[in-house]
């Protein structure tokens, strides 16, 4: 199928989901009932009350957490948005609205019905967070700007264990996939994290939380196609052994087609399988123990732009660089354990620990590095007095990261390290007033291998006047230690040709990491009010002001003949905590419950960067980010077993990659054909050809691939 015809294809089934969402309201469907059957409003059989009026919906917020990702329920969400729990903040059961910080809970239902089938592509409704891909398999992720392909400000946990790398600090997101059905819900923290997660949680943190196995029963099997997912399946089965153990296995495989280019082919396609498994066991009335552990394969294509070398040096004649097709291998495991102790109604232990082994190598590069991570994890709450609820914590973390290389472009020194962190964390949150006013204080402070000893505090305050308002500021200090590769890096970026007169030899970019360096710092000032309006709409808005110092940058220092037989020019640039400055902006989502069968969900956000160098020179990275960024989605229940839901997205202009503004939409048709039987189909990217969504990568050389227009058919069967 050519890509115009795919295209075309696309749009029509938008535009078809368009129609029938307006034929729906014109004719008055109703909700579907559990397990996706649905009545006609205008039927004889219809009583006058209708059993699955909006006040039942929302009732489901006084459900448990596992049992509400066990139930199907009309809209994409009917809970009330201040009592979705959450742990990310305080490290501990709470709610959106008892956090005092700018927090934003993806569902699993929202999971569904957005069409997503990876985890960035659900992270795009999160307002304050930019997802953009740059090919086929790599993605730039991050929160509050600074993005790029390793956004190096940015923590990400899954289930409790940490998935950013040292060697390049940042998150390797084609590896980090699960089983999206299992997911129970994404916390994602826009703002540092510092205090409770330490070094690292900067500008936010995400945390993947998966399902308890005892919410997993059963089978459940999805496979799909389409023109970008070009084969998918999944399984997974949960069980019991005795009535205090359950668990799960699971297992799933895709491949994934390349992006577009419209001068050159493009091989940067990727296929990737994983196998998994989880076990929750009651050991006591006052015990549980998790224990779960994964193992992933596969491998994923790139075009990168490479300097030539011969013999070991630069060849410093035409073409002076090569454009390379290749394919990164990647495998990894990793086993974790958490065992959490209840010592009395608000007091508690947990003890986590995990190891993880992650293994990529990149062929067109001759370079591999190996990381293995183990870490172990303690905190323990409870209450002193009647106003002081603490929770502290101790932590050590052993990190080994090792560099193979055959290239003279990439090379590191020393090519392998090991680092230990330790760590403790206090916090305590001081009830001023009882269910208006509370206090929250407290700090980490760890130990790195990098810089010596970091301090993080931070200081919240919450007023929550009634059970449908809550206001709250806060101002925090946190940290990001530098990496491996920006301490030990030797990386030979392609040249500058020759533009006589003026620069008559080709000029060769070395980058030189930097031992000595110290932690970027940031000091945040937040300010967030949420409300629960009416039971059909709720709002929530989140300013911030974002003070840096000491950001790590590049210094273009004085560049040097080399004077061989085909003499050329090398520009050195080293690594230093060169830039500052300031970034702010405004975060606003809402939720409108129009019909028990419809529901809007909305989120804009606004960002500016004034970073610059000591030399008072504006910083590059101002301009590739997003200033502003708009984000609609409609759930509907058409009736007859039938959801349609539509996305639409805005994205502002990335000056500094030349990448203009673009506007896409998203479709997803799903019916209920059988009580265990879903069969849907999704449009992605639609209403816009071929685009960009983010520059090439200065890292590694990888090359920007256009991102298409996309449909895909699944199959979902639930027993």
């Amino acid at each position: 199928m050519s890509r115009s015809t795919r295209l075309r294809y696309a749009n029509v089934l938008l535009l078809f989901g368009f129609f029938l969402s307006f034929g729906s309201m014109a004719f008055g469907q109703t909700v579907p009932e559990a397990g996706g059957a649905a009545t006609e409003a205008n039927s004889a059989e219809q009583p006058a009350e209708q059993p699955n009026s909006l006040d039942a919906l929302l009732d489901m917020a006084d459900k448990d957490v596992s049992q509400l990702s066990q139930v199907r329920v009309a809209g994409l969400t009917g809970s009330p948005s201040l009592d979705i729990p959450v742990t990310t903040v305080s490290r501990q059961e709470s709610t959106v609205g008892r956090s005092p910080a700018a927090v934003f809970v993806v569902t699993n239902e929202m999971i569904r019905r957005s069409g997503a089938k990876e985890i960035p592509e659900v992270l795009r409704m999160v307002p304050g967070l930019e997802v953009a891909k740059i090919d086929s398999s790599t993605w730039a992720v991050t929160a509050r700007g600074s993005n790029g392909r390793f956004a190096n400000a940015l923590l990400v946990q899954i289930d409790g264990r940490t998935v950013y790398t040292p060697l390049f600090a940042g998150v390797f997101w084609d590896v980090q996939d699960v089983l999206l059905e299992d997911v129970e819900r994404i916390e994602v923290i826009r703002g540092p994290g510092g205090t409770l997660w330490g070094a690292n949680a900067v500008n936010g943190v995400i945390n993947i939380i998966t399902k308890s196995a005892k919410d997993t029963q059963g089978a459940y099997v999805e496979t799909g196609t389409g023109t970008y997912e070009q084969g998918y399946a999944s399984a997974r089965y949960g069980g019991r052994a005795g009535k205090d153990l359950a668990y799960r296995i699971y297992g799933k495989w895709f491949e994934r087609d390349t992006g577009y280019l419209p001068d050159a082919p493009v091989e940067d396609a990727w296929r990737q399988a994983r196998g998994g498994f989880r076990m929750d066991w009651d050991a006591s009335p006052d015990d549980t123990i998790t224990l779960q552990g994964e193992y992933y394969n596969g491998y994923s294509g790139d075009r990168s732009v490479f300097p030539i070398f011969q013999g070991g040096q630069i060849h410093a004649v035409p073409p002076y660089y090569s454009f390379r097709d290749g394919t990164t291998y990647v495998n990894g495991e990793n086993i974790n354990m958490n065992w959490k102790r209840e010592l009395g109604e608000k007091s508690d232990w947990t003890l986590r620990t995990y190891y993880d082994r992650t293994s990529r190598v990149w062929q067109k590069y001759d370079f591999s590095n190996d990381c293995t991570i183990f870490d172990v994890d303690f905190q323990h709450r409870f209450p002193m007095g009647t106003r002081h609820a603490v929770i502290w914590g101790l932590g050590f973390r052993n990190t080994r990261d090792a560099v193979a290389t055959a290239t003279p472009a990439i090379t590191l020194n020393p090519t392998e390290r090991t680092d230990k962190v330790y760590s403790c964390f206090l916090q305590d949150e001081i009830t001023l007033s009882e269910d208006l006013w509370y206090l929250t204080i407290g700090s980490k402070l760890e130990h790195n291998d990098y810089t010596g000893i970091e301090l993080e505090p931070s200081i919240r305050l919450l007023w929550t006047p009634d059970n449908k308002r809550s206001v709250w500021g806060a101002i925090s200090r946190a940290v990001r230690t530098p990496s491996h590769g920006e301490t030990a890096a030797l990386d030979t970026r392609p040249p500058t040709p020759p533009s006589p007169p003026y620069i008559p030899l080709p000029v060769y970019p070395v980058v030189y990491g930097n031992p000595n360096m110290q932690s970027e710092e940031l000091i945040a000032y937040e300010l967030g009010y949420r409300e629960q309006t009416t039971k059909r709409f709720s709002w929530d808005l989140t300013g911030f002001i974002n003070s840096y110092e000491r950001l790590i940058g590049p210094v273009l220092r004085t560049p040097y003949p080399v004077y061989v037989a085909n003499p050329y020019v090398v520009q050195p640039i080293y690594l230093d905590n060169v830039q500052a400055g300031c970034v702010y902006g405004a975060e606003l989502t809402a939720t409108w419950q129009i019909r028990p069968a419809w529901q809007l969900r909305g989120a804009y956000t606004y960002l500016f960067m004034d970073l610059h160098t000591l030399n008072n020179e504006k910083a590059d990275i101002n301009r590739q980010n997003p200033n502003n960024q708009l984000y609609l989605q409609s759930g509907w229940d058409l009736g007859n077993r039938w959801e349609l839901d539509l996305i639409a997205r805005y994205v502002d202009h990335l000056p500094s990659f030349g990448v203009p503004s673009y506007i896409v939409g998203d479709v997803r048709l799903a019916w209920h054909c059988r009580e265990h039987l879903e069969f849907s189909v999704v449009g992605r990217n639609l209403l816009k050809g071929p685009h960009a969504e983010f520059g090439d990568d200065q890292n590694l050389g990888t090359l920007h691939t256009l991102v298409e227009p996309e449909v895909y058919g699944q199959l979902v069967w639930r027993r």
